[in-house]
């Protein structure tokens, strides 16, 4: 059975991967378990704040009587999509690399790392009526978790120049929410690129796609270590480790018989998805088998972030 592990968890990956795009649902919610180890924990809340054009917030969260004074924002629109953007208002910094992670927040949340309120908007076709967010309120005696999809009592939300805006007021059971805010917007550039046909398979990110998949059969994990990022690099690292090497070899040889070989399964590759330094390889090997990858660059070198 552990043998399985790996084929599994990859093609549950691509399945999902497919339907929706880098940042929103599944591929993140993949990599969670690796995510939450404590040492990932302590580096990214050690990681500093972008500071090329800081954020400026102002106003307060009130949960059961509680204040907490917002004097930090940061907004990530995840990229290769343009369904959601994530506005977080908090009263401590959030390290970037946890704000752009769906759970991490709430993690450190309840390690009563900061208290605030993330705002989910629509970058594309922004609706002041239809706004989704999460707030987190931890406290001495517990931490609390609210969800809501109702639309606060906006006074403004502006969306331009990959900036956003906005004036919030709103009060709802047992907490209210009262802030203004101004950001830049992080993550995508707002404008997807994609490539098909022969353009997409000659592609720089098809080569490294292609590259990654061939040393991985062939030679294993050292070699194809090359073309991941560092933490999808320790990522599989670690799954090795868990499983074993007999249920890796297991793998690979699985691998090697359902995939195509070099040029063969550059062929595949229907597209390639670009938005700035993020994109999306799509490689279709029969009907019903479609494989996404992920990938970063790098110091001008493109990475496999999720495979």
């Amino acid at each position: 059975m552990p043998a399985l592990v790996f084929a599994i968890v990859r093609l549950a990956v691509a399945g999902d991967a497919d339907r929706r795009r880098y940042g929103v649902a599944s591929v993140l919610r993949w990599r969670l378990p690796g995510r939450l180890l404590a040492c990932l924990a302590s580096l990214l809340l050690s990681a500093p704040l972008f500071a090329e054009q800081p954020g400026t917030v102002s106003g307060r969260l009130s949960y059961d009587g509680k204040v907490y004074v917002l004097r930090h924002v940061y907004a990530w629109q995840p990229p290769l999509q343009d369904d959601e953007m994530w506005i977080y208002l908090t009263d401590e910094a959030l390290p970037p690399a946890a704000a752009q992670d769906p759970v991490l927040p709430e993690q450190l949340a309840r390690d009563r790392r900061f208290a605030g309120v993330k705002l989910i908007v629509s970058p594309a076709k922004p609706c002041l009526d239809d706004i989704r967010g999460v707030v987190y309120a931890p406290r001495a005696d517990g931490f609390s978790l609210d969800r809501f999809n109702f639309g606060p009592s906006w006074q403004a939300l502006r969306i331009k120049d990959h900036r956003v805006s906005g004036k919030a007021r709103t009060a709802w059971m047992s907490w209210t929410l009262d802030a203004e805010f101004a950001a830049p917007v992080e993550g995508s550039t707002g404008s997807v690129r994609t490539i098909t046909g022969m353009a997409a398979q000659d592609s720089p990110q098809a080569a490294v796609f292609v590259a990654f998949e061939q040393a991985l059969v062939d030679h294993g994990l050292d070699a194809a270590g090359a073309y991941l990022t560092t933490a999808k690099l320790a990522d599989l690292r670690g799954r090795v480790e868990r499983f074993g090497e007999a249920s890796f070899t297991a793998f690979r040889k699985a691998q090697r018989a359902r995939t195509a070989p070099g040029e063969a399964r550059r062929r595949q590759i229907e597209r390639v998805n670009v938005d700035g330094d993020h994109a999306e390889v799509v490689a279709r090997s029969g009907p019903d088998s479609v494989h996404t990858a992920l990938l970063i660059k790098i110091t001008g070198e493109w990475k496999i972030a999720e495979w």
